[in-house]
């Protein structure tokens, strides 16, 4: 399947990456002012993420006037969704906390800088920011996605998150639980939740012509390789910092 968008690195896309920019260096000084407590932070982050989501299923839902079960939040990008509402609810010492903490850093993190350097899903098809009405959804999904940078990036700039090989396995046990809801709903219901069925936007989508489990395989592997990377490099540069 053959997905129209507006060219990947050209002027909308790097008007895009800009406007992201500019914004996270907004949220950084604002947040660096206002909120100085870890838990009130994690609440906001919460409330951006789920404020956002709300803002494009309402949309497609009364665009459409139906729920849009392709936007079902199983996507790798709706996991802030989990994650931050364990951190805020669920107690610290219990492993779950743990476990959503590490993934509210690192999954989230590369999920976000994935989406917005390939943003083959949430570009749209216009090549110009203009009109902003034919741009709603991609202007809500690059906000989204810029948030899900800055906040995990804040989480280890304020020392929230500890960063370590434990936190790292942690983000993938719990990538692993949605990973699997993911495919039993794409197996259900023939979806592409997380890229691991059709692979719509996926750099990996020609193993499909291999064999379906040759791809999904191989898109869950990628999934590890990248979360060990963030783990690694983050790891490497706060080492470094010490």
């Amino acid at each position: 399947m053959m997905i129209l968008t507006a060219p990947i690195f050209g002027a909308k896309h790097i008007e895009g990456l800009i406007f992201v920019a500019i914004l996270n260096v907004v949220l950084y000084f604002v947040f660096k002012k206002y909120v100085k407590d870890e838990r009130r932070f994690m609440i906001i982050a919460l409330i951006l993420f789920y404020v956002f989501e709300v803002l494009k299923l309402g949309y497609l839902i009364i665009r459409d006037g139906s729920f849009p079960m392709n936007h079902i939040p199983l996507h790798l990008c709706s996991l802030p969704l989990y994650a931050f509402p364990i951190i805020v609810f669920v107690k610290k010492d219990y492993w779950l906390h743990h476990w959503a903490k590490a993934a509210g850093f690192g999954v989230v993190l590369i999920a976000g800088i994935t989406a917005l350097v390939m943003p083959v899903n949430i570009i749209g098809s216009n090549e110009t920011w203009f009109s902003l009405e034919d741009n709603y959804l991609p202007f809500i999904s690059f906000i989204y996605h810029g948030l899900m940078i800055f906040i995990p990036w804040y989480m280890v700039k304020a020392g929230y998150v500890s960063i370590s090989r434990k936190s790292m396995l942690q983000a993938m046990y719990f990538t692993t639980i949605i990973m699997v809801i993911a495919l039993i709903v794409n197996l259900i219901w023939d979806k592409d939740y997380m890229l691991l069925n059709t692979g719509n936007g996926s750099p990996l989508v020609f193993l499909r012509d291999i064999h379906q489990v040759v791809y999904t395989m191989s898109m869950i592997a990628l999934g590890y390789i990248m979360i060990a990377i963030t783990f690694g490099v983050t790891m490497a540069i706060v080492s470094r910092k010490k």
